[in-house]
C-alpha cells in the first residue's frame, strides 16, 4: 500500500457534485439521488474518505446506529485505485472505527457484482434482511466508548 494514503472522516456531507462525479466513475445511474438524504432515525452520517496526498480517491457512506450497526453505502473507488486491495483496507478503516466506537455489526446491500468482494471480506447474508449482508465484528476486538 502507498505510504500517502490515508483514511479520513469528514466534518460534513460531501459535496453533491464531488458524489455525483464518483457515481459517474463507478457507473452507476446519477439521476434522482440525493447525496444529503438523512439518516434513519437515532443514526448518525459521517462520510468517509480515502485520500492520496490531498485527492480524494474514495467514498463511502457510514450511517452509524450505535450501539447496534453501521450501514455503509455509497462506497465507491476511482478506478484508477481499483484491484489493488484498496477495498479491502478501506473497509478495514470503517470496521476499525466502528469498533472504537462499540458498533459490533458492520451491514450492506451491494449492487452490481460487488458481493463477492465483500464475502471475500467475512460478510454473510443477513437472514434477517434478504439481499443484505452483514459482518459480525467480533467481541474480542470490540472497544467500548469512553465516557
Amino acid at each position: 500500500m502507498h505510504a500517502s494514503i490515508s483514511f479520513r472522516l469528514l466534518p460534513d456531507t460531501i459535496a453533491p457534485k464531488t458524489l455525483k462525479a464518483f457515481r459517474r466513475d463507478a457507473g452507476w445511474n446519477v439521476d434522482g439521488q440525493d447525496a444529503g438524504r438523512p439518516a434513519q432515525p437515532g443514526g448518525l452520517v459521517r462520510w468517509a474518505v480515502v485520500q492520496t496526498g490531498s485527492r480524494t480517491i474514495g467514498i463511502a457512506r457510514l450511517e452509524l446506529a450505535p450501539p447496534q450497526f453501521c450501514y455503509v453505502s455509497d462506497l465507491i473507488l476511482l478506478k484508477p485505485h481499483r484491484g489493488r486491495g484498496l477495498g479491502g483496507w478501506f473497509m478495514q478503516q470503517i470496521e476499525r472505527h466502528c469498533m472504537d466506537m462499540g458498533i459490533p455489526r458492520v451491514l450492506l446491500q451491494p449492487t452490481g457484482g460487488s458481493a463477492g468482494f465483500y464475502e471475500k471480506l467475512s460478510f454473510s447474508a443477513d437472514p434477517h434482511v434478504a439481499g443484505f449482508l452483514k459482518k459480525e465484528l467480533g467481541p474480542q476486538r470490540r472497544r467500548t466508548p469512553a465516557c
